[in-house]
């Protein structure tokens, strides 16, 4: 590319953590789980064990919450890029989309910065358009489908639909932005209310490992039979299954599509 950027073409819907932000995570969860199991246990054996090998399950579901958040900042991303090219063809008679396209990359930079994921596709495509001669519209409907975007995808049929057809486009870019900019306040009120619903749902679940370590230290054996006995393991077991079931029903039933 001619500022030098490579062309990544990433799928934003896929993981795309680097190997060090995995082994971070792996250590990171595996440290919880241990703690979690050792408060119930107050085995060290038991607590390695099970964080070593739960750690394994738990990575794989924060990095699709990862890709998910990247999703929804491209996406947010985008409906400032459409409020940049609505007012540019809006300024000026004549003015095409591709030279509000390719403009919009200077104010993208100066709002978000040069690592954006928006700046680095608006180039990409920009690129694409400028030495291999490919539509915009295809260049967008191609990120539509590594984002798994629905605006991006729409916006990229009305582009290839008004394009060479039509010089109203800049009514019709207007209209499309402010479709795709109700949508995505729709989404972000939701995402609010979930943050919400989802604290407290780990609240309560953080609630009885508390209430535990504090008897614990309160000591004169009050859970002495908990750790030492068969029928207190047994409670222990099912107290630490209750906390995971309650745990991943919280994390499903939060996991809302807008």
């Amino acid at each position: 590319m001619a500022d030098g950027r490579e062309k990544v073409r990433l799928k934003y819907y896929e993981d795309n953590m680097p190997k060090w932000q995995h082994t971070v995570a792996y250590i990171v969860y595996a440290l919880l789980i241990a703690t979690v199991v050792f408060i119930y246990y107050h085995s060290f054996i038991a607590a390695v064990i099970a964080g070593l090998v739960l750690a394994l399950w738990e990575v794989p579901i924060y990095a699709n919450s990862v890709a998910k958040k990247r999703q929804l900042k491209l996406r947010t991303q985008f409906k400032d890029f459409l409020e940049i090219i609505s007012i540019s063809v809006s300024s000026g008679a004549g003015r095409s989309l591709e030279n509000a396209v390719r403009d919009s990359l200077k104010e993208l930079k100066m709002q978000f910065s040069e690592k954006a994921d928006i700046v680095r596709e608006i180039a990409i495509i920009v690129d694409d358009y400028d030495n291999a001669g490919i539509p915009m519209h295809e260049g967008f409907l191609e990120l539509g489908e590594r984002s798994e975007i629905d605006d991006i995808k729409s916006f990229a049929t009305i582009y290839a639909t008004i394009e060479g057809k039509t010089s109203d486009f800049g009514y019709i870019i207007s209209q499309t932005k402010d479709i795709i900019k109700d949508k995505i306040e729709v989404t972000m009120e939701i995402e609010t209310n979930i943050t919400s619903a989802k604290s407290e749902a780990y609240a309560m679940l953080i609630l009885p490992i508390i209430i535990v370590v504090f008897m614990s230290l309160m000591g004169g054996g009050l859970l002495e039979s908990l750790f030492t006995t068969f029928a207190g393991r047994l409670a222990a077991t099912i107290g630490l299954v209750c906390t995971l079931v309650s745990y991943v029903i919280a994390t499903k039933v939060t996991q809302i599509e807008v």
